[in-house]
């Protein structure tokens, strides 16, 4: 090849990789308005089920192709625990046919309440977002269940990576949108409902989420959630639920500068004690959603009325 044919080559071959990025570029990227998160199949299928979400846009990691409505809405499903949820998430923001810089991310799915009074189906806005594995579990001297916090060098500052502040505003407009909304309800949940001593209608409510991996149940361990909600939030937030992603989503989110673009909305399906005359050993064995489809119910009305008064300004 001559010295001529070489650099006409060479120009052709420029031409052409320069071109690439060009093309690349002229596609104009998907700017979903919301992205819902549902961790399993229970929760993302009471989206599916209205039909009205017939775009599938796959993305890169996630176990089934995101789904996405006329005005942007999506929903994807994340698999459970903080871990999926954190590489799923991560998988969404990254992906390079989306820009989230202006998405709302909600959490939305079923968790364990507290036995307080809020009834079974009842929803919460977490205000905050608190991890419930990273420290010391361990058992004292006389069996009971006991937690003490990280110490350096195993976290500089806890209080930076699990605990993470719901932003004020956002959870505000949110929960003044739907505090005064009717939910669905089940006579079948009712005699629980009654059997530890509930509210007998739910309500939407505000409060912590302690997320988790670990499947606990019992008193000592209420007692433990407490105290590092107690903890963590410096005494200004209560222990209102337990749920597995939250933490990975906000984590995620917070490593893009995205962390005050989150809701969480978690509906009661289960307590975190036993009802009267069942042990904590038969829970475990069956099973303790006692109110799995109305919590998926109310979780699900609860994000829709959030999208359309906070996102399409809809009454």
């Amino acid at each position: 090849m001559t010295a001529t044919a070489k650099n006409t080559f060479g120009r052709a071959l420029l031409a052409t990789a320069l071109a690439i990025p060009a093309l690349a570029c002229a596609v104009p990227l998907y700017r979903p308005k919301v992205v819902v998160l549902t961790a399993f199949p229970p929760e993302f299928r009471v989206w599916q089920a209205t039909g009205q979400y017939d775009h599938r846009m796959p993305i890169p990691g996630l176990p089934r192709p995101m789904i996405c409505d006329t005005h942007r809405i999506c929903v994807a499903i994340t698999g459970e625990g903080e871990i999926n949820a954190a590489v799923h998430t991560t998988a969404i923001v990254r992906d390079p046919a989306l820009d989230c810089r202006g998405t709302l991310f909600i959490r939305s799915g079923i968790a364990g309440g507290v036995q307080s009074r809020a009834a079974l189906g009842s929803v919460y806005l977490a205000n905050w977002i608190v991890s419930w594995g990273f420290g010391h579990h361990y058992l004292t001297r006389s069996g009971h269940l006991a937690w003490a916090p990280p110490r350096p060098p195993y976290a500089h500052n806890p209080w930076d990576t699990l605990a993470y502040r719901v932003a004020p505003h956002l959870l505000s407009a949110a929960y003044t949108a739907t505090r005064a909304m009717p939910l669905a309800d089940s006579a079948a949940v009712l005699p629980l409902d009654v059997a530890l001593n509930l509210h007998r209608r739910p309500h939407v409510y505000e409060g912590a989420n302690v997320s988790g991996d670990d499947f606990w149940i019992g008193r000592q361990n209420q007692r433990i959630a407490r105290h590092i909600v107690a903890l963590y939030t410096h005494n200004t937030a209560h222990y209102a639920t337990t749920a597995m992603e939250d933490l990975g989503d906000i984590a995620a989110l917070a490593a893009f500068g995205l962390q005050h673009h989150y809701l969480s909305v978690r509906a009661v399906s289960d307590i975190d004690v036993p009802p009267p005359a069942i042990s904590v050993g038969a829970i475990i064995a069956k099973g303790d959603e006692y109110a799995g489809s109305l919590a998926a119910r109310n979780a699900y009305l609860v994000t829709k009325r959030i999208i359309a008064r906070l996102v399409l300004h809809r009454p």
